[in-house]
């Protein structure tokens, strides 16, 4: 018998990490509630980490299977801002925009970077940051190749209990709201990835995990990654200094049990907890990837059950160094209620005709603001919609042995890692999501429609999406032989 508990894949890999913290003084808004547009200063620094992984030459000479992945410190680029940093990418490094794939570790603390908001406080700065941002990973990008070496991936699961469900029931509003629910569920997984060299050395870490990034709201005047930074010091306080890929799994509806809050030490907490989750994943690890098999008794006091690592057949490494790429696409059907761009644009026109109420104080003001952000984000969501009835959503996965990577485009609840991961035991599913950003917005499961909730709100896609989503999921891989 074997034990089955790590997941292993080699392939050739290469990592870098590159600072994008942006100016002091950067537009900063992202929360309705935010009574400033700039930031004051820096928490932490921003990242942007890059790992490249390839299957290697083909018998018959060809470079096989590449992907270019990038964990970038931002909430998400809307697709017009995301566009040309991609075109870039491409550029440099010669892959195909589908080859190359941007998560975004979502923070929610470092501003809005959309850049028709330049008549903004901050907002000049905006356009310029993002082709800064653009050549900065281009040029980070390019070089990677000529690391490339032969690399063991190593996954395991750990636990953290900082996310925790988010859809809140106050009493006092007669209402749903977006905050701590002692009483609901979240999955706790930490799933880990650790690339050694053939000489067993920590080249990079992979850590997936779904939280939104929320620790820190509108109080906070500071550019911070939330407690994706400190998490990742935590991991190169033991580990050294190495690219930390963080990947954001299905939060649509788990947020950090502590959260909202102005207090950067807050963020430092919340990432110190996930960090040393990772870190206790990483350290039951084998030292070398080895097969975990039993031995047979010994008899002692008791008679005891004896295991030990045995290297890998030439046969299971080969099998382990299966690198494929796969994809499928379908249509998701956009809600039948979401009322019209003109309709929309008239209500804001409206609003900012009126003002806010000059009696009402600074609460008044804030509201005023909080109301005029939201029918601003729903016009983004018009500006994005495609023609017709239907959204082309686009599933893209990488498998690497026992590992699969996977990348949703979107926001969707935590139902869809505990789906996906209970149908495959057999392999490492890393669930990726804001692939590229947040094309089809919020993606909430059946049972959460007609309740009110904010992510209904802030979603286009008809209820069923996720389960359907969910189901060409599984459809994709199955049809691969992935069972």
């Amino acid at each position: 018998m074997r034990d089955s508990q790590f997941k292993y894949g080699r392939c050739r890999a290469a990592a870098s990490t590159v600072d994008i913290t942006p100016p002091d003084n950067m537009y900063h808004r992202m929360w309705g509630a935010a009574v400033h547009d700039q930031a004051t200063g820096v928490h932490q620094s921003l990242e942007v980490n890059l790992l490249w992984l390839q299957s290697g030459t083909t018998a018959e000479g060809d470079i096989g299977v590449n992907v270019l992945i990038l964990s970038v410190d931002h909430c998400l680029f809307w697709a017009a801002d995301l566009e040309p940093i991609k075109q870039s990418l491409s550029a440099a490094t010669g892959l195909g925009p589908e080859q190359i794939v941007i998560y975004f570790t979502h923070t929610h603390a470092a501003g809005l970077m959309d850049s028709t908001r330049a008549e903004l406080p901050g907002g000049e700065l905006i356009a310029p940051y993002l082709a800064e941002i653009g050549a900065k990973v281009s040029v980070a990008a390019a070089a990677l190749p000529d690391k490339l070496e032969e690399m063991w991936l190593t996954t395991s699961n750990g636990h953290c209990s900082l996310a925790q469900s988010r859809d809140y029931w106050d009493e006092a509003s007669d209402s749903y709201v977006c905050g701590y629910n002692p009483v609901g569920n979240a999955d706790s997984t930490v799933m880990v990835i650790r690339l050694c060299d053939l000489g067993g050395n920590a080249q990079a870490v992979l850590v997936n995990y779904a939280c939104h990034p929320t620790t820190l709201a509108w109080e906070n005047r500071l550019i911070s990654p939330d407690y994706v930074g400190p998490m990742r010091r935590t991991l190169r306080h033991a580990l050294g200094k190495i690219p930390v890929v963080f990947i954001q799994g299905a939060s649509g509806d788990v947020g950090p049990r502590e959260g909202f809050v102005g207090d950067v030490e807050v963020a430092v907490r919340n990432g110190r907890q996930l960090g040393l989750a990772a870190l206790e994943a990483l350290a039951a690890m084998p030292v070398e990837p080895a097969e975990f098999s039993y031995d047979g008794a010994v008899v002692s006091g008791a008679t005891i059950g004896t295991w030990s690592y045995k290297p890998f057949s030439s046969d299971q490494v080969e099998s382990m160094s299966r690198f494929e790429s796969i994809q499928t696409s379908f249509d998701l059907e956009y809600r039948s209620d979401l009322g019209t761009r003109e309709q929309t644009q008239h209500d804001l026109d409206a609003l900012l005709a009126a003002g806010a109420d000059s009696n009402g104080g600074v609460d008044a003001a804030r509201n005023q603001r909080a109301l005029v952000e939201r029918l601003q984000r729903k016009l983004t969501r018009f500006r994005g919609l495609e023609e017709g009835d239907c959204f082309h959503y686009q599933l893209r996965a990488w498998r690497i042995g026992d590992v699969c990577l996977l990348a949703f485009n979107g926001e969707m609840y935590n139902m869809l890692q505990l789906d996906l991961r209970a149908a495959f035991p057999g392999l490492a599913l890393m669930v990726g999501t804001l692939a590229d950003g947040s094309s089809c917005w919020y993606l909430p499961n059946r049972e959460s429609y007609g309740k009110g909730l904010y992510q209904e709100d802030a979603s286009i896609i008809a209820c069923g999406g996720l389960e359907q989503l969910r189901d060409a999921a599984i459809a994709m891989l199955n049809i691969q032989g992935h069972q």
